[in-house]
């Protein structure tokens, strides 16, 4: 029940630089937390608690210090412990929840509900990039504009990606981007695989007017 702060070429046993712990945190959790994610340009630190609640923190937040933001209650549509992301380019707080993507303003806080929602990209792991939310489910990745909302929103990006057959099985899987290489990673937990994909049209931006249905090539 606390945020822990390592240094980047952290090794072997050695201590947090700050650690974000105490009751005046409201960090709860009955399972343990993973859920955590960080805003680089307006330096803080959001995490999502087993209470339904996502709390913010300055990033150098140390010690037991109370959030500057708690944003949580019903009319806001959380659901268990949900994958939360950051846009600062559009100011926006995306959560996963409502079998799609809750999207809020950055700073709300409260019981507020959701601006708008996503109802496409569902599932417990999503990416931002460039105005994109991108995900993997099944067998497939997805690339959705963050300004799309209503009932028929259809995905900008539909490229087959296929996992190892006993990945195709699990839903614990993990994404993350690397646009140096144009590249799409994703890790299961059925085999503990890691598995990287080549999409170069997704962060080159080109024909996100139109779906594609071209496979990725995988490496």
């Amino acid at each position: 029940q606390a945020i822990l702060t390592f240094r980047g070429g952290a090794d072997g046993e050695e201590p947090p630089i700050r650690i974000i712990q105490g009751p005046r945190t409201q960090i709860v959790s009955e399972r343990g937390l993973d859920k955590v994610t960080i805003d680089r340009v307006n330096e803080e630190i959001f995490i999502a608690t087993s209470l339904n609640q996502i709390l913010v923190f300055p990033r150098e937040a140390n010690g037991d210090v109370a959030p500057i933001r708690v944003l949580g209650g019903p009319d806001t549509q959380f659901s268990g412990r949900p994958t939360i992301r950051v846009d600062p380019a559009n100011d926006l707080l995306l959560v996963s929840g409502g079998g799609g993507l809750l999207v809020f303003d950055r700073t709300a806080s409260g019981n507020t509900p959701p601006r708008a929602v996503i109802p496409g990209p569902s599932g417990n792991q999503f990416e931002i990039y460039n105005d994109l939310i991108i995900t993997h489910r099944v067998d497939t990745i997805y690339a959705w504009s963050i300004h799309d909302t209503g009932e028929d929103v259809r995905p900008l990006w539909q490229i087959p990606a296929p996992l190892d057959a006993r990945a195709e099985t699990t839903y614990q899987r993990g994404i993350a981007l690397d646009p140096l290489h144009k590249e799409i990673i994703i890790g299961t937990a059925a085999g503990n695989q890691v598995m990287v994909f080549s999409v170069p049209e997704i962060f080159d931006g080109s024909g996100r007017s139109s779906l594609n249905t071209n496979t990725a090539e995988r490496r």
